[in-house]
C-alpha cells in the first residue's frame, strides 16, 4: 500500500486581513478610512480584526474608497463563511475519529498496523477510514465485544495483547488481500499431509513449495512477518469458505516451522467448520486442543510407532544430538525436526545448531 500524503488545510482568510493589508500598502489609515466610507472606527477594526463580516452595504463603500469591486469582497466573505463552517465540521469529525482511534488503540496497536501497510496521514478520520476499509473492522464497542475474554493479562514477554491483536489482524489482512481463489475440499485434506512433511523434512525451498502445495488443495499459505511483544508461531482461520495458514517464522528454524505448520493443520483437520480464534484466556495453560494439535504435528512429522525405535541416550547433550541425527537421517528425517521433538518432550535444548537448521 502506498503512503497517502495529505495536503494541510489552508486556514481561513477573513476579508478583513485583506483589508488591512491594502490600507496599509496605500498608506491610508484606519480612522481616515472609516470616515471616508461614514462608519464607526470600531466598526472597522472589528472588521480588520475577523469579527465582523462585510456585508453588500460596506462592500460597496470600499468600492468607492479604494476602487475594488463590492463583489470581490462579497465573495472573500463567502469563501470566509464557507471555510469557517467546513473547518468547524471537520473538527467535529475529527473529534469523533479521535475518540475512535483511542478506543481501537486499547485493543491493537495502531500504529504498528499503518506502518506495516505503508500508511500515514496526520487526521484521525483518515486512519479509522484506512483501518476499518483494510482490516473489516466493526465499530471499536462490537470490536471490543468480541475480543472480551480474548485475552489474559501477562507480564511474560511475547504475551502483550495489543501486540498480539496487531499481529493478527495483519494475518487476516494478509487473507483479505490475497487474490487466492481455491476450493478446499475436506474429504482430500490427508493427501496434503504426508506432501506438506515431505517438504518440511527436505527443507529445499521450503515456503514457496509450501504455499503451492497448499494451494493445490484450497488453503491459503503465507508467512506475516512478526511483531515484537508477540511470541506466535502461526494462526489458521477460515477466509471466503478456504482455511488459511499464516505463520511468522520469527526463530528461522525448520524445526520450529515445521512443528508450527502440522499445529494449525490440525486445527483444520479438526475445527474446520469453526471459526478458528486464538483463544489468549488459556494462553498460559494450553488448551486440549492444543495439545492435540501438538500430538498430531508430532505424529504427523515422525510417525509414533517409528519414533518409539530411536536409540535412547543419556549423559551429554552432544552425544544425544549426534545419535538422534543418525537415527533420524538413517531414517530419511531431517535431523532438526527430529532434535526439535526431542527438545520438546524432554525439556533439553542445549544442542548445537548448524546452517542446515535454517530455513532454505
Amino acid at each position: 500500500m502506498a503512503a497517502k500524503n495529505e495536503a494541510p488545510a489552508l486556514m481561513a482568510i477573513h476579508p478583513g486581513y485583506i483589508l488591512k493589508e491594502e490600507i496599509i500598502e496605500r498608506g491610508i489609515s484606519q480612522k481616515d478610512l472609516a470616515k471616508g466610507i461614514g462608519m464607526q472606527p470600531s466598526h472597522l477594526n472589528e472588521i480588520i480584526k475577523g469579527k465582523r463580516s462585510i456585508n453588500k452595504q460596506v462592500a460597496d463603500k470600499l468600492e468607492e474608497a479604494l476602487g475594488i469591486p463590492s463583489i470581490d469582497w462579497i465573495n472573500l466573505q463567502i469563501k470566509f463563511d464557507y471555510d469557517t463552517n467546513q473547518g468547524e465540521a471537520r473538527q467535529i469529525i475529527e473529534t469523533a475519529a479521535y475518540g475512535e482511534y483511542q478506543e481501537y488503540n486499547k485493543i491493537f496497536d495502531v500504529k504498528i498496523l499503518t506502518s506495516r501497510l505503508g500508511f500515514h496521514s496526520s487526521r484521525c478520520s483518515s486512519i479509522i477510514s484506512f483501518l476499518k476499509e483494510s482490516f473489516m473492522l466493526p465499530e471499536p464497542a462490537r470490536f471490543q465485544v468480541q475480543v472480551s475474554g480474548l485475552f489474559k493479562k501477562s507480564d511474560k514477554v511475547g504475551k502483550d495483547p495489543r501486540k498480539i491483536m496487531s499481529w493478527i489482524l495483519l494475518a487476516k489482512y494478509f487473507a483479505y488481500s490475497s487474490s487466492f481463489s481455491g476450493a478446499y475440499d475436506e474429504s482430500k485434506l490427508e493427501e496434503v499431509i504426508p506432501q506438506i512433511s515431505s517438504i518440511l523434512h527436505s527443507n529445499v525451498n521450503t515456503l514457496n513449495r509450501l504455499e503451492e502445495t497448499f494451494a493445490k488443495y484450497g488453503i491459503l499459505f503465507g508467512v506475516v512477518k512478526k511483531v515484537d511483544g508477540a511470541a506466535i508461531d502461526g494462526y489458521s482461520f477460515i477466509h471466503n469458505g478456504y482455511p488459511c495458514i499464516v505463520v511468522t517464522t520469527r526463530y528461522d528454524r525448520i524445526d520450529n516451522l515445521a512443528f508450527s505448520v502440522m499445529h494449525e493443520l490440525a486445527h483444520i483437520k479438526n475445527h474446520v467448520h469453526e471459526e478458528f480464534r486464538v483463544n489468549l484466556a488459556d494462553y498460559d495453560h494450553e488448551s486440549h486442543e492444543e495439545k492435540v494439535a501438538n500430538a498430531f504435528a508430532a505424529n504427523a512429522l515422525i510417525p509414533d510407532g517409528v519414533w518409539k525405535k530411536m536409540p535412547k541416550a543419556q549423559l551429554f547433550p552432544a552425544n544425544i544430538q549426534r545419535i538422534c541425527s543418525n537415527w533420524a537421517e538413517s531414517n530419511s528425517y531431517n535431523k532438526w525436526i527430529a532434535i526439535g521433538r526431542l527438545s520438546h518432550e524432554t525439556g533439553m535444548y542445549k544442542f548445537k545448531s548448524d546452517s542446515t537448521r535454517k530455513l532454505s
